[in-house]
């Protein structure tokens, strides 16, 4: 009972850290501008609460020209009365709790009951430190089944402190990643104590229909993860199969997909209102060029490189390859994965992602790749002294680097070219904020 009570009492304590940091850090952007915590793509996925909880979907109940206030993330059309984004609403879901909690709260602090005055912005702060937690803690849980507690929480925080995961969940917490991530960790951890799926059980399948359902919401393209999902911790063709014949029992397959529907169902309503059609494509011409995918801008590129602002992807790197060197399980598989969603990300016609800081398509990946990680760190133990004393201040060095690349970062790499190292090094130079 004790030591669950000195869990409970480290966890709360490192909630409060990152609320500390959180709010800290958004005291010093104010509201309506790039840094703020609605704005832009970030106001594009929030619109949906606002608009469905306050103002019935009628454009022209919205706060006077708040679509340009907020960065054109979403826009509000009077002729129509369409509140238009091109993002699916996964994200407003996961926010929803305290988007009412913010609503509830309005009055007594004096606040707007407007959806974008300070205390709304304050709640999506909060949603992803709540569900940043979420995610360690359940990725936590499914590591150790594996590792030891000691290999399974350095990997963790190291995951944390050391990438881009840090950044989308104390800067940029309107952005998707965190989200991904925790789904992610907790399907992990689910998958795992259900033994994956082995048997046919109709709770089961709901929660894992949910699961699905909101993963492919918040990004499409989190359909990857997917797909890896039938590979992870099997070793030949025959066990793969196995494990789809599973996955398709009606037993499972019915209930898992009813959830699902009804969790995407909203979305394919939104979609008519806004587009006459259930199904639609709403990036418009933005799309990805599968030819010519800009590998090496994506990892490299100054201009949010994923290896230049979080150096911890090439001890990520290094431990896949490693893990599939000794033919270990999942090595390969999330070898594989890397390349696949770094061809499939360095394809998208803005291959830096806009402003943003590092690759942070990758973010949401962390959780599997943590596989890799424990698994290096775990070896890594077992040398002498001097070794495991050098990689660790070599991870310690990682974790310095990106922090004092966050802390130096202002939301955007301002520079016309992809390979403008001036910039960079001048980023590099700059003092912390």
């Amino acid at each position: 009972m004790k030591v669950k009570k000195v869990y409970a009492l480290v966890i709360i304590c490192f909630i409060g850290v990152l609320l500390f940091l959180t709010f800290n850090k958004h005291s010093k952007s104010g509201y309506y501008n790039y840094h703020s915590e609605i704005w832009a793509d970030k106001a594009g996925y929030y619109v949906y609460l606002p608009a469905a909880i306050l103002y019935d979907f009628d454009a022209n109940n919205f706060p006077d020209s708040i679509d340009s206030k907020t960065g054109n993330g979403f826009q509000l059309d009077p002729s129509s009365g369409k509140v238009i984004t091109k993002y699916t609403y996964g994200v407003a879901l996961m926010q929803l709790p305290f988007f009412c909690l913010a609503n509830i709260s309005a009055t007594a602090f004096d606040h707007e009951k407007s959806g974008f005055s300070p205390i709304y912005h304050w709640s999506i702060n909060v949603a992803a430190i709540f569900y940043l937690t979420l995610g360690l803690l359940f990725l936590y849980q499914f590591l150790i089944v594996r590792f030891s507690r000691l290999i399974s929480l350095f990997t963790v925080l190291s995951i944390f402190f050391a990438t881009n995961l840090y950044y989308y969940a104390i800067d940029d917490t309107g952005m998707s990643h965190v989200y991904s991530f925790s789904l992610f960790c907790i399907f992990l951890y689910f998958i795992q104590k259900t033994n994956y799926l082995k048997h046919p059980k109709v709770d089961e399948s709901i929660i894992f229909g949910f699961l699905v359902g909101l993963i492919i919401l918040i990004r499409p393209t989190n359909l990857l993860f997917l797909v890896a999902f039938l590979f992870l911790d099997h070793t030949n063709i025959k066990e793969i199969l196995l494990r789809v014949k599973r996955l398709v029992h009606p037993k499972r397959l019915v209930p898992m997909v009813l959830t699902a529907f009804c969790i995407i169902l909203p979305q394919l309503i939104y979609w008519q209102y806004t587009k006459g059609s259930v199904l639609t494509y709403s990036y418009g011409n933005e799309g990805f060029n599968w030819l010519n995918p800009q590998f090496l801008k994506s990892w490299f590129s100054p201009d949010n490189g994923l290896f230049l602002y979080s150096p911890f992807y090439f001890l990520i790197i290094a431990s896949m390859l490693v893990m599939a060197k000794n033919k270990k399980k999942n090595g390969l598989l999330v070898l594989i994965l890397f390349l696949l969603i770094s061809y499939v990300f360095s394809s998208w016609w803005s291959w830096n992602f806009g402003c943003s800081f590092g690759g942070r398509s990758y973010v949401e990946y962390l959780a599997i790749f943590s596989l890799p990680m424990a698994y290096l760190f775990n070896k890594i133990g077992k040398l002498n002294k001097i070794k495991r004393i050098s990689f660790t201040v070599l991870v310690i060095v990682c974790t310095a680097f990106n922090l004092k690349m966050i802390y130096s970062y202002d939301g955007c790499f301002y520079s016309k070219s992809e390979w403008d190292w001036k910039s960079y090094i001048e980023l590099l130079e700059a003092p912390t904020k």
